[in-house]
């Protein structure tokens, strides 16, 4: 039977270790929810950098809209960590907007089926948005 002091130590390891997961996450969080953020175009070489807007009121004047755009991780992602999933749907959507000829996207919806992996659910991150050219 364990001592109430090794049941005290391995409650603590496993805090330690759930912290650790969760300060990458809510880093990310912080990242993607609050300010606008500036991302690097996906092809530097032809457009520059494209904005990503968060939030339902922004302020779009001066710009011109030109289409819906989505940007997803895909099933043969499905092996990358949850970051690396979020960062290749952002990427793709970011990748879409440069295609349209934008430098600004307003995110307007994030579906995430992909936070922890359970057996016969797809690990899908979706962004979609409308996709402006702004001055």
């Amino acid at each position: 039977m364990k001592s109430s002091n090794q049941m005290f130590v391995e409650a603590m390891m496993f805090v330690q270790l759930k912290m650790r997961l969760l300060v990458p996450v809510a880093g990310l969080v912080f990242l993607l929810a609050g300010q606008p953020v500036v991302a690097d175009a996906p092809d530097s070489k032809k457009a520059g950098p494209i904005l990503l807007l968060l939030g339902k009121e922004q302020d779009l004047t001066g710009c011109n809209p030109l289409g819906k755009v989505t940007g997803a991780s895909e099933a043969e992602d499905s092996d990358m960590t949850y970051p690396e999933r979020l960062i290749i749907a952002r990427d793709r959507l970011r990748a879409e907007t440069a295609k349209l000829g934008g430098n600004t996207v307003h995110i307007l919806q994030a579906y995430n089926t992909a936070r922890y992996a359970i057996p016969g659910v797809e690990q899908r991150i979706m962004f979609t948005g409308n996709a402006y050219v702004c001055e």
